[in-house]
């Protein structure tokens, strides 16, 4: 990857570009942004840029053997490390050699994509992924060997959030004493949530959103139609993972399963919200975030247009159906449904029972909706 195949961001690029030409290049460095920004290809392309045999001043050739190897996650002093199922120490390595086939498909096809994107990649929607401590023992073993090319060696670590803290707190000596010319690249959307241990010992790398018209730039360039491009963009809240996602897939069903779902509250109809939660609860949790984040999107739109700002999509049945949702509930109840949802979101990342979860939210909407 190049960063001339990420959209915008030319500050960063440049700060990334400059630190290598002035000698200053960070032995551990956090690449943190939100889900669906450009964390990981940002890391790849730096990756790339300081493997590149040939580079410019603006980005890496992209022709040379290295650049090519990189391009398909198969440079041997590049070794990925990422969440995958866990498994028993005499399973590891089955596990680790069945996984990084898919896990490379995922970054070729999929480089915006992010936790949930990568379970259903990965066929484990139902799975707890995580990087255990048998990642960690790998990652020593890794770093003990020499590099391959006689140049740098990079350890990407995609995730490390999802280190447990046994995982976490053996990686911490290499993180302080690397061996020379050995690069860590950490690709994080919640850095915050690591041990403070590994945050002190990088250098944090902040990776801010896309703009709007970037992303709809970039959507066109891949075949998507102007218009479509342009909602796409527009709900994306910068996140370029998530305009791809429903520039592909298309916004239109979760959009009217979002109004049924707000009928089945504001009706009362408790047969059709129970029904919900058991279909929710059985769509995987890949699909049961993205579905949520979907509806919070959805409902913060409604808070914008009950500011009195201008909405963030041009497709008339949806500012029209907002429009009357908004109008109907007003800026106190939107704001109490907005909360809810967001909690429930949290819920959920903490593995809370889905079902349970999205049936408590449905009862607590109903109940906002008739106060």
């Amino acid at each position: 990857m190049q960063f001339s195949t990420i959209p915008g961001l030319y500050e960063l690029k440049k700060q990334l570009i400059s630190a290598y030409q002035r000698g200053k290049v960070a032995h551990a460095q956090l690449f943190a942004g939100r889900p669906g920004t450009a964390v990981l290809p940002m890391a790849l392309a730096y990756a790339s840029y300081l493997m590149c045999e040939n580079k410019t001043e603006e980005d890496s050739c992209g022709t040379c053997a290295n650049c090519v190897r990189i391009n398909k996650l198969v440079h041997p002093d590049i070794h990925l490390h990422f969440p995958k199922v866990s498994a028993a120490e005499n399973k590891y390595e089955k596990v680790l050699a069945e996984a990084i086939p898919t896990f490379r498909e995922f970054v070729m096809e999929s480089p915006f994509g992010d936790l949930e994107a990568w379970t259903r990649k990965y066929g484990q929607e139902n799975k707890n992924l995580l990087i255990s401590r048998q990642d960690s023992r790998q990652m020593l073993k890794n770093v003990s060997m020499r590099s391959v090319e006689g140049g740098f060696k990079i350890l990407l670590i995609w995730i490390p959030e999802l280190m447990n803290s046994s995982s976490a707190n053996a990686i911490l000596k290499i993180l302080e004493e690397p061996p020379e010319k050995t690069i860590y690249l950490l690709a994080s959307y919640s850095y915050d949530s690591l041990l403070a241990t590994i945050t002190s010992r990088t250098q944090l790398v902040n990776v801010p959103p896309n703009s709007t018209e970037e992303i709809q730039s970039y959507l066109e360039s891949r075949g998507v139609e102007t218009k479509n491009a342009n909602q796409s963009a527009k709900l994306s809240e910068g996140k370029i993972g998530l305009a791809l996602h429903v520039a592909e897939a298309g916004e239109s069903q979760e959009y009217e399963d979002f109004q049924r779902w707000m009928l089945e509250c504001w009706n009362r109809n408790l047969t059709g919200l129970v029904h919900r939660s058991e279909v929710f609860s059985k769509s995987g949790k890949a699909m049961q975030k993205t579905n949520l984040n979907f509806a919070i999107s959805l409902i913060r739109n409604a808070v914008v247009h009950s500011s009195g700002q201008q909405l963030p999509s041009q497709n008339e049945a949806e500012v029209s159906f907002i429009g009357k949702f908004a109008d109907k509930l007003g800026i106190h109840k939107l704001e109490k449904v907005y909360e809810l949802s967001n909690e429930a979101l949290i819920h959920l990342e903490r593995n809370s029972n889905p079902r349970i979860t999205h049936l408590n939210l449905s009862l607590d909407i109903t109940r906002v909706l008739a106060s």
